[in-house]
């Protein structure tokens, strides 16, 4: 069994194969520096938490993913910061870790990080300065990372002894009412929400921890706390101004099939789009009220809560409309709670919101008999 079958069956357990494999080869194909940059709590290089980090890092050189590792943006001590830098050096070295250990006010430092992880290195950078040019807002626009990590003790945020897996921005306020906050999360809170603000700034912001990091990277329920901007939802009344290219490509990559030739000659009421294309959804009419026909997020942006971003423009554009689901379809339990009712007819469940009692039956008959939207019947 080759190197990266060992690891892609040990990333397995803590989650499906077929997920961690799709989050590997989307890592892989980014350039390697953009991978992640993974601030640290210094609370996570005492061990045991550092014996559980160093596992981590040595699962991700295996599969050739070089995030950078940053020490000292949660810390005012300059000695301290130092030492923190050469021992996670040391025992990364200890494991067989490329490395490569730089200081933020080293003079050509983003080319250098850049030809590190190129390399294959795991960048360690110790900022010894965090008020000079480049602060964590500088780097982290600097390098543009998909995800920025805050890696400490805790893992993520709680309320009621529940994790909140997503957090928006604009719903700050009423979530801070959360289990009491240790000072590492106020922190991540703070450092967190001032990077989220800055509108060029398009990673995601999570608080996890070194026990449940490789949950938080490969798969989609994550493990940690997300904190991020509202999805920005446009809303049109054809497919004119479009990349239809773009948009049947986003859908056939999240259905894991491909639509029919004629989908997009097909009469629409409205199109929802997040603005990346990283999801959306298509209103057609049936029996003269809005049906859904296609409600879907790019596997990339999964557990970001895009699709409750979209689902809400959607109802509040058009408060009453219809759909369909396959019986197996994995969404079915989302679509049980935001329903107003369901009725299972031959492979299908069709659901309802703000629709009138008398509406329900001739929707009912008109889901179940809607044309299919992919080549494939039997996959529809």
């Amino acid at each position: 069994m080759s190197l990266r079958e060992t690891v892609m069956r040990s990333l397995a357990a803590v989650g499906a194969e077929h997920e961690a494999e799709f989050y590997a080869r989307l890592f892989r194909d980014e350039a390697p520096e953009r991978f992640a940059l993974i601030v640290l709590d210094p609370r996570c290089l005492k061990s045991p938490l550092l014996k559980a980090l160093i596992s981590d890092l040595r699962m991700l050189a295996d599969l050739q993913l070089t995030p950078v590792l940053l020490v000292g943006a949660l810390d005012d001590d300059r000695t301290s910061i130092t030492f923190q830098a050469r021992r996670l050096m040391t025992e990364m070295e200890a494991a067989s870790i490329k490395t490569s250990k730089l200081n933020c006010a080293s003079y050509g430092l983003l080319p250098d990080v850049t030809r590190q992880s190129k390399a294959g290195r795991i960048v360690i950078l110790e900022m010894t300065e965090r008020r000079g040019k480049m602060n964590l807002q500088s780097l982290t626009a600097a390098l543009n990372p998909g995800k920025v990590i805050f890696l400490q003790p805790s893992g993520g945020l709680r309320r009621d002894g529940q994790r909140l897996p997503v957090i928006k921005l604009s719903e700050l306020d009423e979530n801070l009412n959360v289990d009491a906050l240790s000072a590492g999360q106020s922190k991540f809170i703070k450092m967190a929400g001032t990077l989220a603000a800055q509108p060029d700034i398009r990673a995601s912001y999570v608080m996890a921890s070194p026990l449940n990091l490789l949950e938080e990277l490969f798969t989609t329920k994550g493990s940690g706390t997300m904190l991020r901007r509202q999805a920005s939802i446009s809303v049109f009344d054809s497919y004119k101004g479009l990349d239809k290219t773009r948009l049947r490509s986003g859908i056939d990559e999240s259905f894991a099939k491909s639509l029919s030739k004629d989908f997009f000659k097909r009469p629409v009421h409205r199109v929802f789009i997040e603005d990346d294309y990283r999801g959306g959804a298509i209103f057609t009419q049936l029996s003269g009220l809005p049906y859904l026909s296609k409600f879907w997020v790019s596997r990339a942006a999964r557990g970001e809560g895009i699709a409750r971003d979209i689902w809400e423009a959607c109802c509040d554009e058009i408060p009453a409309f219809f759909w369909r689901s396959r019986q197996k379809n994995s969404f079915n339990n989302w679509y049980m709670n935001t329903c107003d009712g369901m009725q299972v007819n031959g492979d299908w469940r069709i659901f309802w919101t703000g629709l009138d009692a008398p509406e329900i039956p001739g929707a009912i008959i008109a889901a179940a008999n809607a044309p299919h939207d992919f080549e494939y019947i039997k996959d529809d």
